[in-house]
């Protein structure tokens, strides 16, 4: 990822915040988030805007319309030819059949969780609109829960390196603006470094839940424990009834 960064910083030097959209959106319209550094675009191009190459506003309006038109791609991808995908396997089969009954689920009675703040998670991110048409949520509900998750997301990525831009300006003026530029590297850096983190991690825990058991299972809630619970004693009962009856059939008339 880091080499396609270092690709992707001249052509937002040369080309502006048109690159920020383009990579915004192909982030979640065709399945491959984990291979774009979307957030780490964002950082760097609100970092380019504080400089002077272009305006905040522009990389704003690119991130939320990029992110957007991402989002409503993969959605449509999903309603019309995602459990097509699904039904061959791979992938998206493996995790759409464990995680077909809750993803359901939620995007029925949870939606601003499901959409709107699964915005913020880079892994849940690249996911969350096929698995919203999959599970044939209503488009308008999806349109709106994910125009507010969308905002969201971006306002927050283009702040933080804007401020670090910010904070860029600030240190030159107290320790001149040689030293300022190595502060400025190491913070974009550390921005970057700490982005690439979040996303291995997350498609970590994504190969886990593929692999091993379901992680999920385990924030379940009491609810779940209770629904067990009651299960368990309703298979003891027919347990207990079945000797019971095979008990009186073997008693001499």
């Amino acid at each position: 990822m880091e080499s396609l960064l270092e690709t992707i910083i001249p052509l937002l030097a040369t080309t502006g915040p048109f690159i920020v959209f383009i990579i915004t959106a192909t982030e979640t319209a065709f399945f491959i988030g984990l291979l774009v550094p979307a957030e780490a675009t964002v950082l760097v191009a609100a970092f380019m805007a504080d400089l002077g190459y272009f305006s905040v506003e522009s990389v704003l309006v690119a991130t939320i319309a990029g992110g957007f038109a991402g989002d409503q791609i993969g959605y449509l991808l999903g309603r019309f030819a995602g459990r097509k995908a699904a039904a061959g396997g791979g992938r998206i089969g493996r995790m759409w059949q464990r995680y077909e009954p809750r993803a359901m689920a939620m995007f029925r009675r949870r939606t601003i969780v499901a959409v709107s703040a699964a915005r913020f998670v880079s892994f849940v991110r690249t996911l969350m609109p096929w698995f919203a048409g999959m599970s044939e949520m209503p488009y308008l509900r999806f349109l709106v829960y994910d125009l507010l998750g969308v905002i969201g997301w971006g306002g927050a990525s283009v702040a933080a390196g804007y401020m670090a831009g910010r904070s860029w300006q600030v240190l030159a003026g107290a320790l001149g603006t040689a030293s300022a530029l190595i502060v400025a590297a190491l913070i974009i850096t550390a921005l970057v470094v700490n982005v690439r983190r979040r996303r291995q991690a997350a498609a970590q825990a994504g190969t886990s839940a593929l692999e091993g058991g379901d992680p999920l299972d385990k924030t379940a809630g009491p609810a779940a424990a209770g629904d067990a619970d009651h299960a368990s004693a309703i298979v003891r009962e027919e347990e207990t009834g079945e000797a019971s009856r095979a008990g009186t059939d073997t008693e001499p008339g």
